[in-house]
């Protein structure tokens, strides 16, 4: 009935929106030591910790998160995936709690690596849930949706976490080396809740759901040789492999950014402005404004230029991401340079730079998506979560921080001011993300030769109908039937070219 229908669709919408909150949330946990980074660096222990060790803290969090992707995958495509999200909520709420009564560097280096745990559960299967609810003609756009939670969550860290920092210094009159414990203590309680709403209240959409008839019925198997077999498919793959690629470019740098931006302003500020530099509150709300805004626009104009694209081209979400890539170069690289002479010029590129990066988010989405078979998708999604940050924001925050201590102790002995030796080493490393930004261009443009044939080849795989040999009381088709035709179907791709 249209009553009936009217529900199925609220749930739909009601279920997207509980996803992106849930998404926000993450990404302001995992921002927000970003966002008080230097004073937590100067005070948050007895021993205060160098450049390395704060970037470790995100190098940290990232490992464990993208090496339990994999099995968080292998579980999404196999069992009921709002338990995997509801339990993975509750152990990253649990344990950001527990590193804000961290006594040392070590044992809040411990707790970051568990939080990835938990994130792990969540990034892997709510996207398969998306595409699973809506149709491909509606896709892209609830992804954008559900991925403008990242730049919102990303500056929401970094500015609720500067302001309950200081809350707690002007109402509980904390002292430095404590205020930073509250910004860890906002993002748990909302987990906790949002776990509870996905267990009771998230209807949990079919695999494939949105796919032809015959893919409806198609059930991944399980088992080593049946995951092993996933991953061979992906990685035979060329779309999938070249646009993880250029992802990867996209999580190394804004990885890098995201950790280290702030304090990078903050020490260019007491270089030009020795007398009234920022503080560490005002660099971050800055920052958090400047994603905040960037991010949404760059989300919503990705989503909608793919679409606009997509009417001429199957290419469409590939050449957005090459050419966003590539006119984020320039934009960085003067951000980083201006920063020695003036710090808003340096603001304005570092705008249009996230602009830039944040066009990618749903369009990569979705070439994953349309590239991989419904069965496979969350094991695609696992294996780009661990290829992405394996080489990406992993190790891009510790590997600038490595960078910029060693120029800081070969530039100190020749200067007696030390934000001078500090400013300058953190400069310098970041220029190394100028010239992955040009990597990720060129993979993007490799996607561009090979997504249109990839795309069609799924199309065909999951519309063609049932062979007669099948038993006709069999509702389960296994997902190796597809490897079997698969030289039959590209050749058909192929001619219709």
């Amino acid at each position: 009935t249209r009553s009936t229908q009217k529900m199925a669709s609220c749930m739909k919408y009601f279920t997207l929106s509980i996803l992106t909150v849930i998404n926000l949330l993450n990404y302001m946990d995992r921002f927000t030591l970003s966002g008080i980074l230097q004073q937590l660096e100067d005070y948050g222990f007895k021993q205060p910790f160098d450049d390395t060790q704060g970037g470790l803290l995100q190098t940290a969090f990232i490992v464990s998160y993208m090496l339990l992707s994999p099995i968080f995958g292998y579980l999404g495509d196999r069992y009921t995936r709002k338990y995997i999200i509801s339990v993975g909520i509750l152990l990253w709420s649990v344990f950001t709690l527990t590193g804000s009564f961290a006594t040392n560097y070590w044992f809040l280096l411990a707790t970051r690596c568990l939080v990835g745990i938990g994130e792990a559960s969540y990034a892997t299967v709510a996207p398969t849930i998306i595409a699973d609810l809506f149709p491909t003609h509606k896709r892209l756009r609830m992804l954008s949706v559900f991925y403008i939670a990242m730049p919102l969550g990303g500056a929401l860290g970094y500015i609720i976490g500067s302001e309950v920092v200081s809350l707690a210094g002007d109402v509980l009159h904390d002292s430095k080396a404590q205020s930073w414990r509250w910004a860890l203590r906002v993002t748990p309680v909302l987990g906790a809740v949002a776990a509870v709403v996905v267990l009771l209240f998230v209807k949990e959409p079919p695999r494939g759901n949105c796919e032809t008839h015959r893919h409806r019925s198609v059930r991944a198997r399980s088992g080593f040789r049946a995951y092993a077999g996933d991953v061979k498919y992906l990685l035979q793959n060329k779309t999938f492999l070249s646009s993880t690629v250029g992802f990867t470019a996209v999580t190394f740098t804004t990885g890098a950014l995201a950790q280290w931006a702030p304090t990078f302003v903050v020490r260019m500020s007491r270089l030009l402005s020795p007398e009234h530099p920022f503080t560490q509150r005002y660099a971050s709300l800055v920052f958090g404004v400047v994603t905040f805004v960037a991010g949404i626009t760059g989300t919503v104009c990705g989503s909608e230029l793919s679409k606009l694209l997509g009417h001429w081209t199957l290419k469409a979400e590939a050449y957005v991401c090459s050419i966003s890539m590539l006119l984020a170069t320039p934009f960085l690289y003067a951000a980083i340079t201006t920063a020695s002479e003036s710090l808003y010029p340096a603001w304005i590129c570092v705008f249009m730079s996230v602009f830039c990066f944040c066009l990618n988010w749903a369009p990569v989405a979705a070439i994953l998506l349309y590239s991989v078979v419904p069965t496979r998708r969350s094991s695609a999604e696992a294996l780009q979560i661990l290829i992405s940050h394996l080489f990406g924001d992993a190790i891009s925050p510790t590997v600038i921080g490595v960078v910029s201590d060693s120029i800081f102790r070969r530039i100190k002995p020749y200067h007696n001011y030390e934000y001078y030796s500090k400013a300058v080493g953190t400069q310098f490393s970041l220029f190394l993300n100028v010239f992955v930004c040009v990597l990720g261009g060129a993979a993007f443009l490799v996607t561009t030769l090979t997504v249109e044939r990839d795309r069609k080849m799924v199309q065909v795989l999951t519309e063609v109908k049932r062979p007669k040999i099948q038993r006709e009381d069999s509702s389960v088709v296994s997902s190796d039937d597809f490897d079997e035709r698969k030289e039959l179907f590209a050749t058909e791709v192929t001619n219709n070219r």
